[in-house]
């Protein structure tokens, strides 16, 4: 299963975006395979 991401609605949309591009520049391929993790950080 690849990693999921849920994103909370009441969260600020900048600071969203802010962490995805964050786990997407700094994150290794395969790193959040199998995984939930909630957002914003």
């Amino acid at each position: 299963m690849p990693g999921v991401f849920e994103v909370d609605p009441a969260a600020p949309p900048g600071r969203v975006i802010e962490d995805i591009l964050l786990i997407s520049e700094c994150g290794l391929k395969g790193e959040w395979e199998g995984q939930m993790r909630y957002l914003p950080l």
